[in-house]
């Protein structure tokens, strides 16, 4: 019975981990279509470059595009 508990909780934890990366990966997505980037390509420099692909994207991303195409600055 201990077994069966064991193989519970790690399937849970299992779970957790993947809803929560695809949950970063699709704001990440959105994130990159909203300042003019290619939502592919973010995704996969996020992906294999982990952790510290989602790092440069948080550090160096762009502005984002209002709906003309210009850039909005925030100050």
């Amino acid at each position: 019975m201990e077994t069966v508990l064991q193989v519970f909780v790690v399937l849970v934890a299992f779970v957790i981990v993947l809803a929560i990366l695809f949950s970063v990966l699709e704001w990440i997505s959105k994130d990159a279509t909203r300042r003019g980037k290619s939502p592919f390509l973010v995704f996969i420099a996020v992906v294999f470059f982990f952790p510290w692909g989602l790092v440069a994207w948080l550090l160096f991303r762009p502005d984002p595009i209002d709906p003309q195409g210009e850039r909005i600055r925030f100050h």
